[in-house]
């Protein structure tokens, strides 16, 4: 019995100990190359592109429920939210390029456009590209409105909160550092309440739509 205890504290041991998929130091345990500043510029480029799809998620909602039209014009929010959207789609893309030259993920194009069929951190990564196509697709739609009707679109639109949820997923899996208390992590986690906190806000229907309920001759004559 004592045996198997230390077996069980052996096992532990070295399966804590055990490098990050991906990272410098199973480069090194492989005997391939890692360069440090492809390194960075990947982590760069994701905390950018996380920080613009919560500006993007935050301005979405405030140009849906319009109480800062008096003060901005609808048309300077909604070229802002796209802005940010597509500013946030291609740091996300860059993101994804930069591991095309580090050997040890060996992610080719196949691996960095299909989900789940890399050999590194499989699914952690898969999540990222499933959540990166999604919100391209949702970006896709805005020129297809007028074929898929206002209210056909606005749901095809929502699956931007999805999109955001898989992305974090990713951020979150596919290394401890947002499960550890740091700044990484704090921001990580207050990115990820500002997107509850809104969609949440998003679930309540907005002032317009509760005066047409509430006086639906005063909107139809108003028409």
């Amino acid at each position: 019995m004592t045996v198997g205890v230390f077996v069980l504290l052996g096992s532990g041991a070295s399966a804590a100990t055990q490098p990050i998929p991906g990272s410098p130091l199973d480069a090194y345990n492989h005997h391939i190359s890692y360069d440090p500043g492809v390194h960075q510029i990947a982590r760069l480029a994701a905390l950018i592109a996380y920080v613009l799809m919560v500006s993007t998620v935050v301005l979405g909602v405030t140009l849906r429920l319009r109480f800062m039209q008096r003060a901005v014009n609808r048309a300077t929010f909604y070229g802002a939210h796209m802005t940010l959207a597509l500013s946030a789609m291609i740091f996300g893309g860059i993101h994804g390029l930069t591991f095309l030259y580090q050997p040890i993920w060996r992610i080719g194009w196949p691996e960095l456009t299909v989900p789940f069929v890399g050999g590194v951190q499989r699914v952690p990564v898969g999540l990222g590209i499933l959540g990166t196509e999604l919100a391209v697709a949702v970006a896709c739609s805005v020129w297809l409105q007028h074929r898929l009707g206002y209210h056909r679109w606005l749901r095809t639109h929502q699956l931007a909160y999805a999109s955001f949820a898989l992305i974090w997923l990713h951020i979150f899996l596919v290394h401890p550092e947002p499960r550890h208390l740091n700044l990484v992590a704090v921001g990580v986690a207050a990115g990820a309440g500002t997107v509850l906190v809104a969609f949440l806000i998003r679930l309540f229907p907005s002032a317009s739509r509760l005066r047409q309920r509430a006086f639906p001759s005063e909107v139809g004559g108003a028409r």
